[in-house]
């Protein structure tokens, strides 16, 4: 089964959503992680969640091919596919 990802900027948050099928990946960020010895620092994981749980905020996400090749690794790789090469 051959499978797409499409990738989104999120214009409210500029953070990089990905769709397949009828699931998104989206990035959350992990309150827990953000310590005082890294600056509070902030660090995301990917969460999936159907597209029917979000579809009042896809208004404010722009579909594009357009992100850098590591944000589309990182989404590859949780989506199970095959890294990009430059």
């Amino acid at each position: 089964m051959n499978r797409t990802i499409r990738y989104g900027i999120d214009c409210e948050t500029g953070l990089v959503w990905s769709r397949v099928g009828s699931q998104i990946a989206l990035p959350v960020l992990q309150y827990d992680q953000m310590i005082p010895d890294d600056n509070f620092r902030t660090k995301y994981a990917l969460e999936k969640v159907d597209v029917l749980e979000v579809v009042g905020s896809l208004g404010s996400v722009r579909w594009t091919k357009k992100i850098p090749l590591g944000l589309k690794n990182i989404h590859r790789d949780y989506w199970g596919m095959k890294p990009l090469q430059e």
